[in-house]
């Protein structure tokens, strides 16, 4: 099955690429094309390849099948723009009018998106039948872009990389007290990689054996995805597990910096589209993302801290209206919610502090790293397959 006139992907490098760079070729679809698409797919729907059956329906003739024209703009990414490099993490397809063949048709690709601290962008595909200058199919391409690696370079990734077998999850803030627990309590199940600003005991990349992988990066900055991406090297993300925040802002919003407040919101909105756009283009099949919230947001706002709680506010949002955009790549999202915990953040708390929040518990107990790990290893568990855009509270019934 011949795909156009180029026999060699072409090769840019990451300062090659721009906002609009274009490229194009042409292509010819015979009925033998279109049989050996339906061979390799299983896809022998009579539409595509009985032309006495496809003449009695409303296309009067036999039609390419989309996924072919996908495989159009995979060519397209491949081979053209952005060439030998390319990793493709996602396709957005919708098909405005059938491609009745034999034809010829038009491909054109155009960058509408690049992104050279990640080093990923979109590229936009159109196909065009020429005959009749008829769009049939446009296709918004998510990429990244692969590395190469000497023979040096490959011992030294040997060192950094391990492959357990198990599905991989990412684990944000893991140097902190939770999200350490949280990092130990899921090794058992999956294989964890851990992200975290300062980590003074390991060392980043590989830790004790049977340990997690770890990843020195602070989410606040531009290039945390590029350093994650290096240290995956290619293995599809199973779960991510959004743990980290920085830190509490105190005071009301009226007497508050906006810097703060902005610190705050912004990591709430912004951090979380970007772990949930890297979750989507890293994927498999499905994947789950979970991420720790308090209910010292919407449920129970703290007013000497306003601007922490307007920040976890905008996450529970954010969490929201992230449910069904990610739905579209069987990925679900959720955030748990606890109510105080004496880790991390509240470590420091007096035993006058922890015992009036435990006293105000039902349950007569405060919550637990335990409780919180045992959230996050339901919500990625098969059996939470169908629960998407839920905020989880751990309250042990205290209202």
């Amino acid at each position: 099955m011949q795909v156009g006139a180029m026999k060699e992907a072409r090769v840019l490098l990451p300062v090659d690429f721009s906002v609009g760079m274009k490229a194009e070729f042409d292509r010819e679809i015979t009925p033998e094309d279109v049989r050996i698409f339906s061979d390799l797919s299983g896809d022998h729907n009579p539409l595509h390849n009985d032309e006495a059956y496809a003449a009695g329906t409303n296309y009067g003739a036999r039609i390419v099948h989309g996924a072919f024209q996908v495989g159009l703009a995979s060519t397209m990414a491949g081979m053209y723009v952005p060439g030998r490099s390319a990793v493709v993490g996602s396709f957005q397809c919708r098909f405005p009018a059938p491609l009745i063949y034999p034809c010829r048709v038009r491909v054109h690709g155009e960058v509408t998106n690049w992104n050279p601290g990640t080093l990923t962008g979109t590229l936009r595909v159109r196909v065009v039948e020429l005959s009749r200058s008829v769009l049939t199919a446009e296709i918004h391409v998510g990429f990244g872009l692969h590395e190469e690696r000497t023979a040096a370079d490959a011992g030294a990734h040997e060192q950094v990389v391990r492959d357990s077998g198990k599905p991989v999850v990412v684990v944000t803030g893991a140097a902190g007290g939770l999200g350490q627990h949280l990092t130990s309590a899921l090794a058992s199940q999956y294989h964890v990689v851990g992200i975290a600003r300062s980590i003074p005991t390991i060392q980043a990349g590989i830790g004790d054996a049977g340990g997690p992988e770890w990843v020195r990066a602070d989410l606040i900055e531009s290039d945390w995805e590029a350093a994650l991406d290096r240290q995956l090297a290619g293995r599809p993300v199973y779960g991510f597990v959004h743990a980290a925040w920085p830190g509490i802002a105190q005071g009301g919003l009226l007497d508050s910096e906006l810097d703060s407040v902005a610190k705050q919101v912004d990591f709430g909105s912004q951090v979380t589209i970007r772990v949930a756009r890297f979750l989507r283009s890293h994927s498999g099949e499905s994947a789950r993302l979970v991420i720790l919230g308090t209910t010292a947001a919407t449920l129970s706002p703290v007013l000497n801290m306003a601007p922490y709680s307007l920040g976890k506010a905008v996450l529970e949002h954010a969490v929201r209206l992230l449910a069904p955009e990610l739905a579209r790549k069987n990925i679900t999202v959720n955030l748990v919610a606890p109510s105080f915990i004496p880790v991390g953040m509240n470590a420091s708390k007096t035993s006058r502090i922890v015992l009036s929040a435990a006293a105000k518990v039902p349950m007569g107990r405060l919550g637990s790293p335990d409780d919180v790990a045992a959230a996050v290893e339901f919500l990625l568990s098969p059996g939470a397959g169908f629960i998407s855009g839920q905020c989880l509270p751990l309250t042990g019934g205290e209202l």
